[in-house]
Order: structure tokens, then C-alpha cells, then sequence
């Protein structure tokens, strides 16, 4: 248990905070105000729970005066200080129990900061998709083996995963934090093709150039992305084919089913204007993963993490394509074209197609688990939530909304932020999921072991 500064105790908090420190909530905080806060696993709570032990309204938390008041809403009630309650007064860094979560209550005390903003918008956030915050990520330990020396024999040997005899079992798989640098070389040899491409268009002009300008430099920054979603999915259970045929066939479906969607719609994109992508191709890329969700030997949220990246991909390379021809074919020429390039491939690590589809596709398969498809699922809060905050996203980047910090760029900043954080905190959750179904295995093989020698 933490424990507060000493000065602290001397003055009123001024904001408390709720925070899972174990469980399968482990990571998500809320922040305690007036306003209740209901806790539990149904639409209307605004603190959705993925603790198996939670069903329905749990719990209610609310600030009242100086006082964090928890109130039972279910028969099971919440545990403090190793008793259930029907209603208690809860003190700052005192624990409680909620089903197989230990949640403790934080106070701050002090000026407020621009870090503490981040971090309560951060809070908000992840709430409000339903995501645990990213709280055992570490950036510096993630890619320490990204400035490492790699031979191409062990990339070659990294992309041989998928298949019967190269997919590890349940008990091989590494959930510690992955640490991606495959992602890095491919994007630096992309990027190194594209400059040969722009080298020999400066020193010769011919015409012929222009399509190897188009594709590499629609492709370098998406399929680098994606790259790094291969990485993130320990359970190294989706090859390479089923990578690229998906991205391909996902690709070309995913715009297809938009534009049928943008002729429905007409009405909507006229009010909305270029905002209203953000409701039509998040859907017409949702749409297009029913091709794959129904394969049961996908069962992982990192698997949907991925395979969505990878709709989401293809939907990029197509749409930069397109963006960059029709440059070419303006007024601007070959310059507008290349400005085209540049600005929607810096601007993709920020957000954008890869990153929304893939967290709608964790969203989607957390939802499912190992559990055969239904169509019902497509309305489970789990899912709506996540798919929800992605339109949002997609429709403020498309919108005319500035933010008066970094200028023109300020908003795509933002976004970037917001996405990385559901990203990450998507990641941390799908590798818990393998953690506790390998704890779950063993004890099955313990059970086993003991009928065996009884």
C-alpha cells in the first residue's frame, strides 16, 4: 500500500481517486465526485468491470463533502476491512473488495498540474471505453531490443509463426510485455525505398517512377504499424499468409462496403460533411472483420488487436494510394503528390485507420473469447464502447476543430495520444487474458495429476 506524504495529511485532498491495484480490473482508476459513480458490468454503470465475479450493478461510489462513500447495489456485496457492507466511509488508501479486484482509494493533495490533467483525461478515457489504463507498460524496457544488432536469419525465423508445428501451446506462450523491433527495420527499409524512388524522380522525371512513388510511399508507415501489431501478439498464432491475405481481401471489402455505405448515407454526409467517415468506414471496416471473427482458433484479444490493424491497413495503403493519384492528376502535380505522401504517413503513426480498426477488432474478440460468433455480440457494451470512442475520433480528425497548442498539428496530437493509450492499455489486458487462462490450465492439470494418482 502506498503511503501518503506526511505534509499531506495536514491539508483537506483535494480530489480522490479510485484505483484497482489487483484482479482483473487491475490498472482501471476512476476519479471520485459528486456524481455517483455506478461500478459493474451492465451499460448503464459508468464503471464497467471485466471481474467474472461481477454481474449487474455492483457497487455505487460518490464524494460527499470530504467523505468517499461506497454503497452495495448487489447481493454480494463489497469487502472493507475484511467485512461486507451494505453502505461505508471510505479513507484515503483504504482498500475494498470488489468480486476478485482490490481497489484503493488515492488522494491528491496540491496544485493541480498539466500532468495531472493528462492523467485525469487519461482516466476518463479508458473508462469510458472500458479499457484498463496501461499500468505495467514501460517504454524504456518495450524497446531495448530495438537498438540491438539482428541478423536477417532471425527475422526470417520471426515471421515463421502460424502454422501446426510453429504456433507455441498455452504453456510456451511469453506474456511478459513484448519487445517489438522487427517494426523499426521495416519501416527504415521503407523508407529507404522510398527515398531511391524520390532520388531517381528528381535526377530523371520520368513517368514511369511515379506508381513505385505511390506504393511505397502509401505502404512504408502502415504496414510498419501493422508490423509492430505482429509483435504484440504473443500467442503467435496468425501467419504471415493469413497476414497479407486479409490485408489484400480486407482492404479492397473494407472500402467497398464504405462507399456503399457513403451512397446510403447521403443525407449524413451532407450534414456531417468529411466528419461523416468517421460513423461510415469505421463501420464498413467492422463489417469487414465478420469475414475473419468467426474462426474459433482466434480466440485472443491480441488476435483481433491484429487482424483489425491488418483491415485497417489495407484500408490505408488503398486510401493514400487514391489521396496520392488524385494529387498527381491535380494542378499541384508531383509535388502535390508527394506532399500527400509525407503528411498522411507522419500523420498515421498519430492515429488513424491501422490503430482504430485494430482497437475496434481487440474490442470485437475480447467480446467473443472462445465462445462461437453471434450477431448479438456486435450490441455488447464492451464492444459499442470502444467502436464508439474510435467514430469519435475518426469524425474530430476529420472535422475542422483546432486546439490553440502545437498548431495546425495540435489536434492530431491529441488524438494520437488518446488512441496510444487505449492501444496500450488493450495490449495489457489481452495479455492478462493469457496469464489467466495459463493459470486456469494449470490448475485443470493439477486437478488432473491428483485424480490420477488417487
Amino acid at each position: 500500500m502506498p503511503v501518503p506524504d506526511a505534509t499531506a495529511s495536514l491539508k483537506a485532498p483535494e480530489s480522490y481517486f479510485l484505483a484497482c491495484i489487483a484482479g482483473p480490473d487491475r490498472g482501471k482508476r476512476v476519479r471520485i465526485d459528486t456524481a455517483a459513480i455506478h461500478i459493474g458490468s451492465t451499460p448503464e454503470c459508468q464503471l464497467l468491470t471485466d471481474d467474472p465475479d461481477i454481474v449487474g450493478p455492483f457497487a455505487r461510489v460518490e464524494l460527499s463533502g470530504q467523505r468517499v462513500i461506497i454503497e452495495s447495489l448487489s447481493a454480494t456485496r463489497p469487502l472493507v476491512d475484511g467485512h461486507r457492507v451494505e453502505r461505508a466511509e471510505l479513507l484515503a488508501w483504504q482498500q475494498v473488495r470488489m468480486g476478485r479486484s482490490l481497489w484503493e482509494v488515492h488522494a491528491t493533495v496540491g496544485a493541480s498540474s498539466v500532468f495531472d490533467f493528462v492523467h485525469r483525461v487519461g482516466d476518463h478515457l479508458s473508462n469510458a471505453a472500458g479499457i484498463e489504463k496501461p499500468a505495467e507498460w514501460n517504454a524504456r524496457e518495450m524497446f531495448t531490443e530495438a537498438a540491438k544488432r539482428h541478423e536477417d536469419e532471425e527475422i526470417e525465423a520471426y515471421f515463421t509463426v502460424g502454422t501446426t508445428f510453429t504456433t507455441p501451446s498455452l504453456g510456451e506462450i511469453d506474456t511478459t510485455w513484448p519487445r517489438p523491433w522487427v517494426f523499426l527495420r521495416v519501416c527504415a527499409l521503407s523508407l529507404a525505398l522510398y527515398w531511391g524512388f524520390s532520388f531517381a524522380w528528381s535526377t530523371f522525371e520520368n513517368v514511369n517512377l511515379i506508381p513505385g512513388l505511390i506504393m511505397i510511399g502509401s505502404v512504408a508507415v502502415p504496414l510498419s504499424l501493422l508490423i509492430f501489431f505482429f509483435e504484440m501478439n504473443v500467442p503467435r498464432n496468425i501467419s504471415l499468409y493469413q497476414i497479407i491475405k486479409l490485408l489484400l481481401t480486407g482492404g479492397l471489402v473494407s472500402i467497398v462496403a464504405s462507399l456503399f455505405l457513403f451512397d446510403w448515407t447521403r443525407g449524413l454526409s451532407s450534414w456531417l460533411g468529411a466528419a461523416s467517415a468517421g460513423l461510415v468506414e469505421e463501420t464498413g471496416k467492422v463489417l469487414t472483420l465478420l469475414l475473419v471473427v468467426r474462426k474459433t482458433r482466434f480466440r485472443w484479444t491480441l488476435n483481433g488487436l491484429l487482424l483489425g490493424a491488418t483491415v485497417g491497413t489495407g484500408f490505408a495503403v488503398f486510401e493514400s494510394a487514391g489521396y496520392a493519384l488524385r494529387a498527381a492528376l491535380s494542378d499541384g502535380g508531383i509535388q502535390a503528390m508527394r506532399d500527400v505522401i509525407f503528411q498522411r504517413g507522419v500523420l498515421s503513426v498519430l492515429g488513424g485507420h491501422v490503430l482504430w480498426t485494430g482497437l475496434a477488432g481487440a474490442a470485437l474478440w475480447r467480446v467473443r473469447g472462445d465462445q462461437p460468433f453471434q450477431r448479438e455480440m456486435l450490441w455488447d457494451p464492451r464492444f459499442l464502447r470502444v467502436l464508439g470512442l474510435c467514430m469519435i475520433m475518426h469524425m474530430v480528425w476529420n472535422s475542422g476543430i483546432t486546439m490553440p497548442v502545437f498548431g495546425a498539428y495540435g489536434k492530431f496530437f491529441a488524438l494520437g495520444a488518446a488512441a496510444w493509450l487505449l492501444v496500450l492499455g488493450m495490449i495489457q489486458s489481452g495479455l492478462r487474458q493469457v496469464r489467466d487462462e495459463q493459470g486456469r490450465e494449470a490448475v485443470r492439470r493439477t486437478g488432473a495429476t491428483a485424480i490420477a494418482t488417487a
